[in-house]
């Protein structure tokens, strides 16, 4: 039996929209960078930001890399613009 593929899941806050480009960037460096994939999933629960889980088997290295650079990569794919709530 093999080991289920690596995969990120995000889950999108129903206030976040998605930036196309970005959304490709993270996909392609997880492929190319883990063989892992992206998946992507809506709720209507509030959340203040998305959430991530590391699905599948991931080396443990690897995991902690992945960790580090979809951190950087995720406001290149998502976004929110809730913050001018604050500002009125």
């Amino acid at each position: 039996m093999s080991e289920p593929r690596p995969s990120l899941l995000v889950i999108l806050p129903p206030d976040w929209d998605l930036i196309p480009n970005g959304v490709a960037e993270l996909k392609r460096y997880l492929a190319d960078e883990f063989r892992a994939s992206l998946l992507i999933r809506g709720t209507d629960v509030p959340m203040r930001a998305p959430l991530t889980l590391y699905l599948g088997v991931w080396d443990r290295r690897d995991k902690q890399l992945a960790r580090r650079d979809v951190d950087d990569l995720l406001p290149r794919a998502f976004y929110t613009l809730n913050w001018m709530d604050e500002v009125s």
